[in-house]
């Protein structure tokens, strides 16, 4: 059997609607601060997590009409992540590149059909680049000009999460030294939003808007905030990063997959526990070594509590004293990128030894009773190991696990 390779992170490039960058966003997060709100949009019609950062600096106007919000999004968090970086020629080229999106180019689909009914005037756009799924993908390998695999996974809300875990098995089996893996999504569109809004999943939105629109885990919780945004993450073997002198952020350590096989929208305990136990022992770790979870919770009544009970399931006793929060109240939910921020986020938890508070938390939900982090970010010094859920429509079910690699500060 071939020995299994560390893998470790050594950048990250992130678009969020509470911050341009990485840092920024885990700044905002850790400070409480909420990227969810009424949209410039007026045609949307309700709170929604969108990205403020200026996508397109640095390209080309003629580029930038000719690709839709989403793979923008997509090429301005892997060329932060590139830049940090700093690979030569010979490692752009053998860096794979590994995608996850909801839904892909939407925006531009939805203009285009209303284009072709008259609604909105006609321009001069290539619509099928634009729309297909693995244009992202296809953009960020053409900017690293590589001629390793370049892979678009659609898992819907699991789909950034499942993108890392397929980059990471590809490194730590040895089919590639260096991979750009990530995830992200833009569907805030009019047409989007109202079939959205047909599932009645979206959270109401407050009359005071301090009160949070998106709120995981608490009593008299309404669903979620749909949202936008982006986040890659640079993958290597732990012998490729100290070869080239890259400082890890934290090492990549577990990644457990299942499939609920039961309800096209309802989530599943069981699938979700077991999700979360193989990615354990992939890691060949144990419950009681698991310090924080980052979870899925979208902040609908029945999934936090699902996601609570295969909490519970899965660590027993420890459950009661493990800290759990989501970063959904402060961002939205961003579907296909959320495996991804969440991964990004968790791995930044780890690496800093602080994590982010779940906002604008209720107590008295008696089927969600564990530690949620409320309001307040918390210091955990000793924070070594932690996991990244993600739960995706359909019933995939993504796990990943983060282990404190003590070489690099994020």
């Amino acid at each position: 059997m071939m020995q299994r390779r560390k893998v470790v992170i050594t950048a990250i490039g992130m678009v969020t609607p509470v911050g341009g960058n990485a840092t920024q966003t885990f700044d905002a997060l850790v400070a409480g601060k909420c990227g969810v709100d009424v949209h410039r949009d007026s045609g949307i019609g309700r709170r929604v997590g969108y990205v403020r950062a200026d996508i397109a600096a640095g390209v080309h106007p003629a580029q930038v009409r000719m690709m839709d919000r989403v793979t923008l999004m997509a090429q301005c968090a892997a060329g932060q992540a590139m830049a940090q970086a700093d690979l030569d020629e010979a490692q752009r080229a053998n860096c794979g590149v590994f995608v996850g999106t909801g839904i892909g180019g939407v925006s531009t689909l939805c203009e285009a059909v209303e284009a072709y009914h008259g609604i909105v005037p006609k321009r001069p756009l290539l619509v099928v680049p634009a729309t297909m799924p693995n244009a992202p993908a296809a953009h960020i390998a053409q900017q690293l000009k590589s001629l390793a695999e370049a892979q678009t996974y659609t898992t819907a809300c699991s789909a950034g999460a499942v993108a890392i875990g397929e980059a990471f098995r590809r490194i730590r089996d040895g089919y590639l030294d260096i991979a750009l893996a990530g995830g992200v999504e833009a569907m805030l569109t009019p047409t989007i939003v109202a079939a959205w809004t047909q599932l009645h999943v979206l959270c109401a939105d407050p009359e005071n808007g301090d009160a949070g629109s998106c709120r995981p885990f608490s009593h008299r919780r309404t669903g979620f905030a749909l949202a936008e945004g982006a986040a890659m993450l640079m993958l290597e073997s732990a012998d490729h990063a100290a070869a080239r002198g890259a400082a890890p952020i934290a090492e990549l350590c577990g990644y457990g997959v299942s499939n609920d096989g039961t309800h096209p929208l309802r989530p599943d305990s069981d699938g979700q526990s077991l999700a979360m136990s193989r990615c354990l022992a992939d890691a060949g770790l144990s419950p009681a070594q698991v310090d924080y979870v980052n979870a899925h919770a979208t902040g609908t009544l029945v999934g936090d509590r699902i996601e609570t009970a295969a909490i519970k399931r899965v660590f027993g006793e420890h459950a009661r004293s493990l800290p759990v929060s989501s970063i959904k109240g402060a961002i939205g939910h961003t579907i296909g990128a959320a495996g991804a921020i969440e991964a990004a986020v968790t791995a930044m938890a780890v690496s800093r030894g602080i994590v982010p508070p779940t906002l604008f938390f209720e107590s008295g939900d008696a089927q969600c009773d564990l530690d949620y982090v409320p309001g307040t970010a918390r210091a955990l010094p000793a924070l070594t190991l932690a996991l990244s859920n993600s739960f995706g429509m359909g019933g995939n079910n993504a796990v990943l696990a983060f282990r404190k690699d003590g070489h690099g500060i994020c």
